[in-house]
């Protein structure tokens, strides 16, 4: 007796095979012929049949396949501006006229009953709505109208074939007159899975139905592209926290987290990706934005003409997203702000705010601005909370050895008309005008991330609708400007903001870095289940790759400088490394010479430090060769 272990399905490669087959070919052959077929309809004499349920009925076990959603999914030929999703009402609708109009050659109706009948010559009428010289493809409809099904382990593409057949009736008349006979035998390997097909992969590339709201709160699960960057084709399956991007410059880091950004609100941060001139690979973007695994990817085309990006509806609307890029601006996405609330109601807005260096300080018409926003924080007691949540934020930056770190009390400055914030120092207060640019580097990430979770706090209510648990935080050279002891910290201080804005916030992260010290510093808080490293380099072919990376214990920068993440050879200076190379050079030398020895040991002495490791090996050696050290 079989198990259900025992048990296999038809293979998503080959439905999704039968399924494009079938879009040559007219819906009645999928619907209507199929129903009557079942329902033994006579020939020249009239039966009673309720067409419309019937068909309904069938629509729903064969083609309702996205669980939140009462549209139905026909693959069969549909018009370029149709696409291939029908209402509820099809059955009784669109098909209906069909039945009635378009096949009238083959069917005789009683109008205005259930009364039903095939023409004496319906065969030929029918095979006259086929392609020119084309039949159905029997293996193909087999395939996809018995894709749920069981099979046992022997079972062949011959059996799935039987069983359509004797599902839907079909004579030896039909089968010889309307279909394509099955191959002798299967026509690929993988015809079987252990699994069956899902709907998510049923409708890849053809977007959600339109009665299915986007899901709020996703996470990017998937990103492709290819016809577009510095690489032919690019993929990644990113983690649910932390995303660390390593690489050279040039490669493409930061082209990558515009895509990443775009994939997850459609909206450009600034300049459209345009594919290159000289690509051959038609330019697409595919992508996955869910709260959970199993979604279905969206397939993005370029439109030339339009110079835009065609996407389907997607299932998914991530959260909040924010964007710090290397040239100190931001953008900010907030799916609230796609209805916003006017006093005319609720109006359709950008969901984007991009905000230059400039206007995150001193403000524009989405933002009052840094300057003014902490100091309105910090002096009205309504917006004390937001004041508290962005002193949270500031202690978790700093280094555990900057005993003093705080915002102090607004001053008046020379050349300012308004208080600006001040910046507690062990040495005493500092006007924010006046800090560092690694100490303004933390100021606006954090002041952009309370100040984002605050407007969607009031969009929120405003709107009656519950606050978002998901956020992306996209930062672009996350070390900019930061000393090696602040980049130690950020990871960690990043990781907790989080906590710090709502205790079920939950937040995914994609940074990119050239920083050795920051790679460091994740080794005690790495999540080998949610957290994932890569990195970009130079293919043997001059192209660029994307390779996700194992993330190993190192234990120090150094360690992590000399990793395949930065594929250095050595710590120290280029001109260290060279004398070090010719040092090891020597060593495996047949016959080195006295004079040779002591030149390469002025070298060292002048590039590397008394306390390398390499003195111990090299002293040694030069001894041996006559030459004390």
């Amino acid at each position: 007796m079989e198990t259900k272990l025992d048990v296999k399905f038809l293979s998503a490669a080959r439905v999704r095979e039968a399924q494009a087959s079938l879009s040559d070919f007219h819906v009645f052959f999928g619907t209507t012929l199929l129903v009557f077929l079942q329902n033994d309809l006579p020939i020249n004499s009239m039966a009673e049949v309720a067409l419309d349920a019937e068909n309904k009925q069938h629509l729903r076990k064969y083609f309702r396949l996205h669980p939140r959603s009462d549209y139905f999914f026909i693959p069969f030929k549909a018009k370029k501006l149709d696409g291939h999703w029908r209402g509820p009402k099809y059955a009784s609708t669109s098909l209906q006229a069909i039945n009635t109009q378009a096949f009238s050659d083959a069917l005789d109706h009683e109008r205005g009953t259930r009364r039903w009948a095939w023409r004496p010559d319906f065969l030929s009428a029918l095979a006259e709505h086929l392609p020119p010289s084309r039949r159905l493809p029997l293996v193909d409809f087999a395939v996809w109208f018995m894709r749920e099904e069981g099979w046992q382990p022997t079972a062949t593409i011959q059996n799935v074939v039987v069983r359509f057949v004797k599902t839907f009736h079909l004579d030896e008349r039909v089968v010889d007159r309307l279909f394509e006979p099955p191959p002798l035998s299967s026509r690929d390997k993988a015809l079987f899975s252990e699994r069956p097909v899902g709907w998510e992969q049923l409708i890849e590339g053809y977007g959600v139905p339109p009665d299915v709201l986007p899901e709020s709160g996703a996470i990017l699960q998937y990103l492709a592209f290819e016809g577009i960057g510095p690489t032919k084709r690019m993929s990644l399956h990113p983690g649910s926290r932390l995303n660390i991007f390593t690489g050279d410059n040039g490669l493409g880091k930061t082209f990558l987290l515009d895509i990443i950004w775009w994939a997850l609100t459609r909206e450009w941060p600034d300049h459209v990706a345009r594919p290159l001139k000289d690509s051959a690979t038609p330019p697409t973007i595919q992508f996955s934005v869910s709260g959970h695994s199993e979604s279905a990817k969206v397939k993005a085309v370029f439109d030339s003409k339009l110079t835009a990006w065609k996407v389907p509806k997607v299932s998914a609307l991530s959260g909040l997203v924010i964007y710090a890029r290397v040239d100190g601006s931001f953008a900010i996405w907030d799916p609230l702000k796609r209805s916003a609330p006017s006093n005319q109601g609720l109006v359709e807005k950008t969901s984007c705010v991009s905000l230059t260096r400039e206007s995150v300080w001193n403000g524009n018409d989405e933002t009052e601005g840094l300057l003014r926003d902490v100091v309105r924080w910090q002096t009205r007691a309504n917006e004390s909370s937001a004041f508290k949540t962005f002193e949270r934020i500031l202690q978790h930056a700093k280094p555990p050895d900057l005993k003093e770190f705080a915002v102090g009390r607004p001053v008046r400055v020379p050349g300012w008309t308004m208080e600006v914030p001040t910046i507690i120092h062990p040495y005493g207060e500092v006007p924010i005008v006046y800090e560092s640019a690694g100490v303004k580097r933390i100021l606006t990430l954090a002041y952009l991330i309370v100040w984002a979770w605050e407007e969607h706090r009031h969009l929120a209510k405003l709107q009656g609708r519950r606050e978002e648990r998901q956020m992306a935080i996209i930062i672009d050279e996350a070390e900019s400007h930061l000393h090696p002891k602040w980049q130690r910290v950020l990871l960690k201080s990043l990781l907790q903001i989080a906590n710090d804005l709502h205790e079920d916030l939950s937040i995914q992260y994609f940074l990119a870095t050239h920083s050795p010290t920051v790679l460091a510093s994740a080794e005690p808080i790495w999540d080998t289940d949610s957290d994932r490293l890569f990195h970009l380099q130079l293919n043997d072919f001059g192209s660029v790759e994307l390779d996700e990376l194992a993330f190993e214990i190192r234990g120090s920068s150094d360690a992590w400088l000399l990793s395949p993440s930065f594929d250095a050879t050595h710590p120290g200076s280029t001109s260290a490394e060279e004398a070090l190379a010719a040092a090891k050079a020597l060593m495996d030398a047949r016959e080195p010479t006295v004079k040779q020895v002591r030149d390469v040991t002025s070298r060292l002495a002048q590039y590397l430090s008394p306390e390398d490791p390499f003195w111990l090996r090299w002293v040694i050696f030069a001894n041996v060769k006559g030459v004390e050290i």
